[in-house]
This record gives C-alpha cells, sequence and structure tokens, in this order.
C-alpha cells in the first residue's frame, strides 16, 4: 500500500465515511482523514533511498499527487466533483501543513467543519504561507536522566534562538551540584517512578508558556521545524485546538524505521494531561477530535538495535499489555516507501 501524500502513513482502508460520501471503491487514511479513489493510489518510487522521507517535498501518490500537487498551487483551495480525493477542513488543515501553508476556512460553514470533524463539506479554503500566522510563544520539556544534562548541552543550545523557556526534568530526587550552568536552561527534577504520563504532566506544569513541547533526551527536533513550531502553535489555537502531533523519524543505528511517521502528541497546551504509566498520550476532552497532525513537525529519534530490542519488553513490565512488544519488528525493518 502506498503512503498518504498529506501524513505520510501506510494505512489507508475502506470505511463507513467512504460510503456516506457515495465512494464505495474509496480508501481513507486512518491517520489524516484524506479519502482517495482506490485506483487513483499508485505507488511511486520517489524519494525511496530512505532519506528524510517526513520532510520531502515528493508526493507518494499516483493520481491523487498531481490533483493535490495542482490544487495546492491556487489561492483558494477547492475540489472539483469529479477529483479522486476528498478532504473536509479537518484533512486539508493537515495537507497544508505538509507544505508548510495554513488553510483558512472559506466562511462559518467550513470553520464549524474544521473545529467538529468529520463532515460531508468538501474544504475550501485560503492558503497562505504558515510564516504568516503570528506566532505565539511555546515552552520546552525535556524529559532525561542525570547523565544526560551534559550531553544536552548542544540540543538546548539549537532550541535557544528558538525557545525562551526551556527546561530539563531529571530524573531523580534533587539536581547535583555543578549540573546548573549560568545562562543554561532550567533544570528540575522529579522521580520518573515508572510512570511516564505523570513526568510529562509535571513538565507540562513547569512550562511559563500555554504551549508546550515535550522532548526525550534521545530526541531533536529537526532542523527544518525549529522556526515553525510557534506559529503551529498559533494556527492550531485558531480553532480551539488542544494538541498537535509530531511525525516522528526512528533511526535505528542512524537508520530510518519503518515505523514511521509514528505521530507523537509532544505540542499541548498547558493544561493539557497526558495518560499511561507507558507510551502515554495527552488525554483530551473530545479525543482525536481536539488534536491535528502538523507534518511539516518533524522528531528525529535515535536508538540502538539493542535498546530497542529491551524496550518493548520493559515498557511491558512497567505496564503490562500496554508496551506495545510488535513495534519491534517495525523499528527493527528498514524504512519501506
Amino acid at each position: 500500500m502506498t503512503r498518504c501524500p498529506s501524513c505520510r502513513a501506510r494505512d489507508f482502508r475502506p470505511t463507513e465515511r467512504c460510503q456516506a460520501l457515495g465512494r464505495p471503491n474509496a480508501l481513507e487514511c486512518s491517520h489524516c482523514g484524506l479519502i482517495a479513489e482506490r485506483g487513483a493510489l499508485q505507488a511511486d518510487a520517489n524519494g525511496s533511498d530512505g532519506a528524510s522521507l517526513a520532510r520531502s517535498s515528493a508526493w507518494i501518490a499516483g493520481e491523487v499527487r498531481s490533483v493535490l500537487a495542482e490544487r495546492l498551487e491556487d489561492e483558494v483551495f477547492a475540489l472539483s466533483a469529479d477529483d479522486p480525493v476528498f478532504l473536509e477542513s479537518y484533512a486539508l488543515r493537515t495537507l497544508a501543513l505538509s507544505k508548510t501553508l495554513a488553510a483558512i476556512p472559506a466562511d462559518a460553514a467550513q470553520w464549524n467543519a474544521l473545529k467538529a470533524p468529520y463532515t460531508k463539506l468538501p474544504a475550501q479554503a485560503k492558503l497562505v504561507p504558515l510564516g504568516d500566522i503570528e506566532p505565539v510563544p511555546v515552552s520546552v520539556i525535556i524529559l532525561c536522566r542525570p547523565g544526560d544534562v551534559s550531553a544536552l548541552t548542544s540540543l538546548v543550545e539549537r532550541l535557544a534562538p528558538c525557545f525562551a523557556d526551556i527546561v530539563l526534568l531529571i530524573d531523580g530526587e534533587a539536581i547535583a551540584p555543578g549540573m546548573t550552568q549560568p545562562g543554561g536552561p532550567r533544570l528540575a527534577a522529579r522521580p520518573l517512578a515508572g510512570h511516564f504520563a505523570a513526568q510529562r504532566n509535571a513538565g507540562q506544569d513547569l512550562a511559563l508558556y500555554d504551549w508546550v513541547l515535550q522532548l526525550d533526551a534521545d530526541e531533536e527536533l529537526a532542523q527544518s521545524a525549529l522556526g515553525s513550531v510557534g506559529h503551529v502553535a498559533a494556527y492550531a489555537d485558531q480553532a480551539g485546538t488542544l494538541s498537535v502531533g509530531l511525525l516522528r523519524e526512528n533511526r535505528v543505528d542512524r537508520r530510518l524505521s519503518d515505523l514511521f511517521p509514528d505521530v507523537q502528541y509532544r505540542l499541548n497546551r498547558k493544561a493539557v494531561r497526558y495518560a499511561g504509566a507507558v507510551h502515554e498520550r495527552p488525554d483530551l476532552p473530545r479525543g482525536w477530535r481536539d488534536s491535528m497532525i502538523a507534518p511539516n513537525l518533524v522528531i528525529e529519534h535515535r536508538l540502538s538495535r539493542a535498546h530497542v530490542e529491551a524496550r518493548s519488553k520493559a515498557y511491558e513490565a512497567m505496564s503490562p499489555g500496554h508496551g506495545r512488544t510488535f513495534e519491534a519488528g517495525d523499528l527493527l525493518r528498514p524504512y519501506r516507501p
């Protein structure tokens, strides 16, 4: 199965939405809601070298690719009745972000469709550069262990020009002497105690700003995303969205893994709470309807094969039935376009 031209997921399936729209031969992307005719989804070899495909400008879906590329060149995005693809406002927002654009709904009905997906109303929106959206400040929380603090210096230096509030939340009872450096990030300590959601919630509370980006010590924000986080947060605010999913590139021994896009909902309003001892996710009042995916924001995750082989088993021991041991195979398999 080809990957979605919007969010890069490889999970198209027949759904009730396809039937309700009068498209019995269509398939829906389970990640972002884009709907495309089965015959128009054809695999394309562009970008199959395993490079940073999440940030590639190559489209990966035959006729659908061509139609969307053409529509995204217009000042106002609108589909024709005979187009082999269907998007309403919610799905268009994701598609627009994949091209670093913001889709501004054309009227009140389109705004309502964006805020309360899914509807049968085809998307119609003005397309503007994402940079035209005035950014809001964002706090960054990095979960780490005491031994990670010095190694995170280079990451903090990369983040500092774009984020005025950076906190290292250390898994421990206290901050050791010598950890704090003048002009460096804020430091806080709290035992993880086998519960990742509780640690992330503590990080949410430490943030100075209304939007919070959370990273782990073995993750980085891709260079291409550094200047866009505040714009995306402001864009999410326009529709009252509470949580934004970033695409995570898992690189096992430097090779891009097939567990992709591995969406991580790490950009959230400060009031959002996480749930789950492991593989924690935001606990949102309306579930996925309070969230969105921003394909232009990418997290780079560095792992070793040995870590992958031990990781799922350790998580399963921490929270039986929730360790996602099945993910180990996808992590160890090279990326497939």
